[in-house]
């Protein structure tokens, strides 16, 4: 019965003309957009569950949007976020699975960086020095201002600053 809904609704929208076309799907995409975004500024990870989160919220508005006259506009809204989730996190694996792994020749790049962080246990900040692209190749060149740009507090700053004055291999990279 769900599915039912879910092709029907589809149909009803699809047969509409090309302005209510757009306008559903501008909606749909949009919502997408959205809330991949916020997911993945809120987790900093784009994973399966923030896809399905997105889809599932694109998938509600778009009933809400194009199943105007439905007698239960909740349970259908809540049907096509449903099947809209369970594709996207189909389309994902999938995706994931034809997709060639996360780079070696990327984790080289960070390997002594990731290396210094953890044993400083501070590894929960690798991911400001990947988003700011602070490679091991920059690392004797690391200032307070570079860790400040991308949002180190002050205390793990020191300590990472003292580590790449004192590390031997770093200091001869200097």
């Amino acid at each position: 019965a769900c599915i039912f809904t879910l092709m029907t609704e589809q149909t009803l929208a699809l047969a509409a003309g090309p302005l209510v076309q757009a306008r559903n799907f501008a909606v749909m995409s949009g919502t997408n957009a959205g809330i991949s975004c916020v997911m993945r500024r809120i987790r900093g990870v784009d994973d399966i569950q923030g896809s399905m989160t997105a889809a599932f919220g694109s998938g509600v508005l778009f009933s809400l949007v194009s199943g105007m006259g439905t007698p239960n506009p909740v349970a259908n809204a809540i049907t096509s976020g449903v099947g809209f989730a369970v594709f996207q996190g189909g389309f994902f694996m999938i995706g994931q699975r034809f997709s060639k792994p996360q780079g070696v020749s990327e984790h080289n790049y960070y390997a002594r960086t990731s290396s210094m962080l953890q044993n400083l246990g501070l590894e929960k900040y690798e991911k400001n020095f990947r988003k700011g692209l602070l490679t091991d190749h920059t690392l004797p060149l690391l200032t307070d201002s570079a860790l400040k740009d991308v949002k180190i507090p002050p205390g793990p700053r020191l300590i990472i600053l003292d580590q790449i004055k004192r590390d031997p291999w770093l200091a001869k990279a200097q």
